[in-house]
């Protein structure tokens, strides 16, 4: 009787996957962007979920969805070349509208034999308007959806998001994958933060932080270009900075590696020096004075001399004037970015978040809110010391 329990048994656990679905049977989503529909888009809702103008607690307002679907067998570990011919036979770029994010993806499944699977996602590109009207119900169906990764990336494009999509570079089969490198790429020679898909999640659910995304820009339809990052307030796109900011940005948070450079010209010298940041330390104090809060940025940057145009002054005292006129510099270009964020009330480097931890009886009693934290960081008193000391030339000296 014994020996019949455990043949049972043993069949029970090895009675395979029965709810598995083998690679030629998904349609794997490589990328998704996000759009407002036209109204010629608007002509073209599907009856899936619903009848039109039957969607319940909605307005005639829908979003236009496009998916980069991968070909299962067709992608390459290298270019074929001819230029964008790669990424027409080795990816499907589909599109259709819809009034919600899981209302589009239903539709589209209804194009498909496959099922649709996003364990591979890479990328999601939303565009300004949409990011400008909030995303709170896009990030609602991607954080629901267990096989979203938390590593993929969330970005904005300057205009039209599913141009992202039919980018055609040279070099890659699948602009999403290319795409996707870019972005890997910047963080690893210091050009943007490591601001993935989760990282972008824990700043819009922590009180007194507000979130960042990368911002890119489609160049002669085969070109991608890192323009900047937008900020948010709450769920809402608020404004943007730009790549040199991104520098600024991550040195104020002490982010390593650094990668940007910035030009510097010296008194009676007609020369300039073009200075590259090589690491990054920051200090971060916030303190209550005179009930009211108030923080210090000491940033220290150490840096080295890339370029010398048009000028023969490069020995020990101009080297002190060089880091003298390029901390000079860098501090005016964050006093302004700083407050251009007060009077957007974003609050990007989390002091609010610091105030919180540090004084919650004063956050309880004074601010218990964000809405209330964005009126107090507007007016607070925000000081950046900026230093850059330049710890090497170059192979050349004069």
């Amino acid at each position: 009787m014994k020996r019949r329990l455990f043949v049972l048994g043993i069949i029970v656990f090895l009675s395979g996957c029965w709810d598995r679905y083998e690679l030629e049977e998904r349609a794997n989503i490589l990328g998704i962007a996000i759009d407002i529909a036209t109204e010629e888009d608007m002509g073209e809702e599907p009856e899936v979920t619903h009848q039109k103008g039957d969607f319940p607690g909605q307005d005639d307002n829908l979003i236009k969805l496009t998916a980069q679907i991968s070909l299962p067998g067709k992608i390459k570990l290298g270019p074929e070349g001819g230029g964008g011919e790669g990424s027409e036979k080795n990816s499907w770029v589909l599109e259709t509208v819809g009034h919600s994010v899981k209302d589009a993806i239903t539709n589209l499944q209804q194009q498909l034999a496959e099922k649709l699977y996003l364990g591979h996602l890479q990328i999601i590109v939303i565009s300004e308007d949409v990011a400008e009207n909030g995303i709170e119900e896009i990030n609602d169906y991607f954080r629901r959806n267990p096989e979203v990764r938390r590593t993929a990336w969330m970005i904005v494009n300057k205009n039209d998001a599913k141009k992202v999509l039919e980018a055609a570079p040279p070099v890659e089969n699948v602009p999403s994958l290319y795409l996707s490198d870019t972005l890997d790429n910047a963080v690893r020679f210091g050009k943007l933060p490591r601001e993935y898909l989760g990282m972008f999640w824990i700043d819009l659910s922590d009180p007194g932080v507000d979130a960042t995304l990368p911002r890119v820009q489609v160049i002669n339809n085969d070109r991608i270009l890192i323009d900047g990052m937008a900020y948010f307030k709450g769920n809402k796109m608020i404004n943007k900075f730009s790549p040199i900011e991104i520098g600024i940005y991550m040195a104020i948070k002490g982010m390593n590696p650094a990668g940007y450079s910035v030009p510097v010209s010296l008194p009676n010298d007609e020369g300039v020096y073009m200075v590259k940041a090589v690491g990054r330390d920051s200090k971060i104090k916030s303190i209550i004075e005179n009930g009211k809060p108030k923080t210090t940025f000491e940033v220290n940057v150490d840096a080295m001399i890339e370029e010398e145009i048009e000028s023969n002054q490069l020995d020990l005292s101009s080297i002190q004037a060089i880091e003298d006129a390029a901390s000079k510099r860098v501090n005016e270009m964050a006093d302004r970015f700083i407050k251009q964020l007060q009077e957007d009330q974003s609050d990007i480097f989390g002091l609010g978040a610091r105030i919180r931890a540090k004084y919650p009886n004063y956050w309880d009693e004074q601010v218990q809110s964000d809405e209330k934290w964005a009126d107090i960081y507007q007016d607070m008193n925000i000081q950046i010391d900026y230093n850059i000391s330049i710890r090497r030339t170059g192979m050349e000296w004069k």
